[in-house]
């Protein structure tokens, strides 16, 4: 981008306040640096951030800075303490979206391509980016209890250049996605590009149909309802009904169920409508009804009861459940609408006409609901074949035309499916009552009637159809995989090959020697392998899948990426933030030095057995879970409030480091009840985990001291021996800034307020949204510091292991840092002190002596600032200087900042010679959980470190103490 820069001190440059900017912009860095950063969109960012309304002074990047999501990565911006405001952009996140025609599922079971949601009020384009408001959208989405609905409120499209990830999973479910896409696996979110072939990853086999607009055409006229029920139906929008009310597809569903498993009747003039069944399912119905306006409430009964049949006498006692709506209005319209009344044995009755001239979603939510009433449960006759699905009903003799008629009328529809496999059979029951059962049999017929069909009001079945789905699909890729097998050995037979010979090339787990001899001499058509695994245990494993993560999961079987150039889209989704595309359910970071009593001559000749003992005791990659460390939703809940404190007292480290941690390891006022289930669940099982990118363990020598005085007072020394964690919170921290970016999104449209770039939505610190985010961002910050601690006590370890165990109690910490965040810190504006919200992002603070936030041990000489550099280059500890803290509120750079993409580095390196370059010329070892990652990190995907703290060093925000050279590194 080109811009105008006016210098204005050394390796320092003013952008000028012009047009919607509120505040000037400062660049920091050396001329090359600052060329460097107009190759993106940084300036363009910057100059956005300077028009966030209430910033103070300036808006600044640091010399390490790049392209970000709303603020550019070494970003800094402060804003009043009282009545300024809070952007997630600020502090860190991605934007991710997906191609026009990936399919998105509603929450009445319509497909509709994400590309057609580009309706409503465009509420904010800036650059290449568009928010667009929607009105009661409302999406499936998945929490650890199952599936549920929620709302959509903005839809997001913007220009993407960079290419598709695609993955395909076994059952066949496809996405694409750009690369920062999360996508759903055991572990929590993970960006698509990280996925791995033979990975999980959550998919809803349930597809439902396409989504089509119904007709105005009136279905109930008022004066078909009594007067004195009118005003209550006009009220809610029920008078007069026409197909395309919003209403109707809640009606059709509580009509479809009321045909299987529920009455309607008038009693002294008064109408009820009662629903029989499960408790939790009841209460989708509940739901429903308060959705239309009406209220209705569950009875559990324990009752002794006799059935008197063709078997004999029975007597049992029962706990069942009903559901009760007493409105006369709603009774009488459901009759219109062509629902039976009364008992249902007695008397004929058949589809609703507006149900079955309706689009093929309405009828859909009909039967679905009638089968989550009626329907067999899926379910096997035999290890791997399953039943026929059945619907029964009982009719008196006079009324069985009237029976056969209901269920041909539905036979018809189910054609619409695609399900043709429809049968009737009729048998006389107890005191003539005829018994009607209407059949679907054929694996074909009930993947389509559980895929497109469903149900309704009834999770079980629901589960279970999703189960038996992937069971089915499962079996017919492995019986594919046999078939292709026999047709390899007929033709190879043909040509003269021997039965032995081709046993030896084809014998596999799914094609044993036995089978293959019978395709040869008997020319059998294989079926499926008697070892393939019964479905009742299939059914366990899923069952227990689905009770722990509310989904299922399947392979990955192919990965690759895709040249794309075009329009992308996303949504943002209220409470769940998740939805299923194309079928599949799709941080505070921060750095510590540690110092060690070891030498270089010491470490170098084991260096390959430290870095391998610290690869083995700290789990690491994309999406690692600690097996060493697991805590409980409550326990995590003391991680994100009390912080490093918690770790001490659990046997972690030493009380000493505590204080040598940023805000002590803990800040204040941290919100868990504002963190989300989901983020939960991925922060218990990821404390202590390095993770992936960028992040590291990182084994240097000192190899320069610049100031000496300071360096004594950090315990730095020349030719010591110190180790670098940088790390962050994890998906914990990922998940905490997706969900609530949401709700501040809302907020920011409800107060209709100015907003540069979308990606820079923010909210004003008085709101709710605002206040907790900030709570739960901060369990974010002392999750990181937890997580970060855990790792230096496992490193401490290590070094125990391999240099003697007394190594570790001379491993100080020098400090822990923080890269991004927001935080409430004094500073003097305009000769005053105030109250500000500093927000930094991909930058550090760095504050000089005297400031109180600093511990006592350093109170004197200023705080530690600790950057590390790429792999294979210098890393630096800087100390903050006052200069700083006028000009920039007390902040530096935080690393290199990347110059080349990840995707990039991977096209131009390996990553194994990557390593193999590091040690020949180097002799830098490098353990790594995967070499891909090793290829993104290459040195020269980076910046120039040393540039890059020349630039803060000349600017006068801070000093250079010491200088780090790499001995080894471990990555994720």
């Amino acid at each position: 981008m080109d811009v105008e820069l006016k210098k204005v001190g050394n390796a320092i440059f003013e952008m000028e306040k012009t047009g919607e900017m509120k505040a000037s912009a400062l660049v920091f860095g050396i001329p090359k640096l600052v060329e460097d950063m107009k190759r993106d969109r940084t300036f363009w960012q910057l100059r956005n951030v300077a028009g966030l309304n209430g910033i103070l002074k300036h808006a600044m990047v640091m010399p390490d800075g790049h392209e970000g999501y709303g603020f550019p990565i070494g970003g800094v911006a402060a804003f009043d303490g009282e009545t300024g405001i809070v952007s997630p952009g600020g502090v860190g996140y991605d934007i991710n979206c997906l191609p026009g025609e990936t399919e998105i599922l509603d929450n009445f079971g319509c497909r509709r391509k994400i590309g057609e949601f580009c309706e409503g009020e465009v509420l904010q384009k800036s650059g290449n980016t568009i928010l667009v408001g929607l009105n009661k959208v409302q999406l499936v989405s998945v929490n650890s209890t199952g599936i549920q609905t929620g709302n959509a409120p903005y839809f997001m499209k913007k220009i993407a250049n960079g290419g598709l990830v695609s993955v395909r999973t076994n059952c066949g479910k496809t996405v694409k996605a750009t690369k920062e896409h999360p996508v759903l696996t055991k572990e929590g979110m993970k960006n698509i590009e990280h996925l791995e072939e033979g990975e999980e990853i959550a998919v809803m086999l349930f597809e439902g149909v396409e989504h089509a607009v119904p007709r105005k055409r009136i279905i109930v006229q008022e004066t078909r309802i009594k007067e004195s029920r009118r005003s209550i139906l006009v009220e809610r929008g029920l008078l007069p009904l026409s197909e395309n009310n919003p209403k109707i597809p809640l009606l059709a569903k509580i009509a479809g169920y009321i045909f299987g498993d529920g009455t309607i009747y008038f009693d002294k003039g008064k109408g009820r409508i009662s629903f029989f069944g499960i408790k939790e399912d009841l209460e989708g119905i509940q739901k429903d009804l308060e959705e239309l306006g009406f209220s209705s409430k569950i009875y559990e009964r324990r009752r002794k009861a006799r059935i008197i049949d063709q078997y004999g006498e029975k007597n049992f006692e029962s706990l069942s459940w009903e559901l009760h709506a007493n409105s006369s209005s709603l009774a009488e319209l459901l009759l219109a609408l062509g629902v039976p009344k009364g008992k249902k044995t007695t008397q004929d009755y058949g589809v609703p006409d507006w149900i079955r001239k309706g689009p093929l979603w309405i009828k859909r939510l009909f039967l679905a609901s009638f089968f989550g009433a009626e329907m067999s449960t899926p379910s096997t006759s035999s290890k791997t074949c399953f039943y026929c699905a059945t619907v029964s009903q009982n009719k008196n003799k006079e009324n069985v035309e009237g029976g056969r008629l209901l269920f041909l009328q539905m036979a018809e529809m189910l054609k619409e499916f695609g399900i043709n496999n429809v049968s009737i059979t009729e048998r006389t029951e107890f005191r003539d009552i005829r018994r009607l059962r209407m059949m679907i049999s054929g694996e074909g017929d009930l993947l389509r009637l559980w895929r497109r069909v469903g149900f309704e009001y009834n999770e079980k079945r629901r589960r279970l159809a999703e189960i038996s789905c992937l069971y089915i699909l499962e079996k017919g890729r492995q019986l594919e995989k046999r078939r292709k097998i026999a047709k390899n050995v007929k033709e190879y037979k043909s040509k003269g090959f021997r039965l032995r010979e081709l046993q030896k090339m084809f014998s596999s787990r799914i094609a044993n020697a036995r089978m293959i001899e019978r395709v040869y001499y008997e020319g059998k058509i294989p079926r499926t392998p008697k070892n393939f695994e019964s479905f009742e245990s299939f059914k366990k494993r899923k069952w227990e899948e689905i009770e722990e993560y509310g989904v299922l999961f399947d392979q990955i079987s192919k990965k690759a990426f895709v040249e794309y150039s075009g329009e992308v889209y996303d949504f943002t989704v209220e409470k769940y933030h998740n939805f299923i595309a194309g079928g599949v359910v799709v941080s505070n970071c921060g750095v510590r030095l540690l110092t060690t009593p070891l030498t270089v001559d010491e470490v170098k000749p084991k260096i390959r057995e430290i870095c391998d003992s610290m690869f083995a005791n700290v789990p690491s990659g994309v999406g690692s879970k600690s097996q060493k460390l697991r805590v409980t939703v409550e326990e995590l809940g003391e991680v994100c409030t009390r912080g490093v404190e918690w770790a001490v007292e659990k046997g972690y480290g030493r009380k000493e480091d505590i204080e040598r941690t940023e805000e002590y390891g803990k800040i204040p006022d941290a919100n868990y009840a504002a963190v989300s289930d989901l983020a939960k669940k991925r922060g218990t099982k990821q404390i202590g985990t390095l993770g992936a990118g960028n992040h590291f363990l990182e084994v240097q020598v000192v190899e320069k001291i610049f100031l000496p005085e300071v360096a004594e007072k950090f315990g730095l020394k020349e030719g010591m021996v110190c180790v670098m964690i940088h790390t962050g919170s994890r998906g914990f921290g990922h998940q905490i800034c997706s969900d609530h970016l949401k709700t501040v999104m809302r907020k920011a449209n409800e107060l209709k307020l100015p907003l540069p770039d979308p990606q820079l939505v923010y909210a004003p610190l008085e709101t709710k949204e605002a206040q907790e985010y900030l709570g739960a961002m901060r369990c974010a910050v002392n999750y990181a510091f937890t997580n970060r601690h855990v790792i230096m006590h496992w490193v401490r370890e290590s070094f125990d292991s391999v240099f003697g165990a007394e190594t570790s109690e001379k491993m100080d910490l020098v400090y822990d840092v923080a890269h991004n965040i927001a935080k409430f810190e004094k500073h003097k504006i305009d000769g005053k002190m105030r109250n500000v919200i500093v927000h930094r992002k991909g930058a550090t603070r760095a504050f000089p002596a005297g400031r109180e936030e600093l511990p006592p041990i350093y109170r004197d000489v200023g705080q530690p600032v600790i950057i590390p550099g790429s792999m294979g280059t210098a890393s630096y500890v800087l100390v903050g200087r006052e200069k700083g803290l006028d000009l920039c509120f007390g902040s530096t750079c935080h690393g290199s900042g990347r110059t080349m993409s990840r995707k990039q580095a991977v096209r131009e390196h390996m990553g194994k010679d990557v390593a193999k370059g590091l040690w020949d010329s180097k002799g830098i070892y490098v353990r790594a959980m995967d070499m891909r990652v090793v290829a993104e990190e290459a040195p020269d995907a980076y910046k120039d470190v040393d540039a890059v703290v020349q630039s803060v060093a000349e600017a006068g925000i801070s000093d250079i103490v010491a200088k780090l050279r790499p001995l080894g590194v471990v990555k994720g």
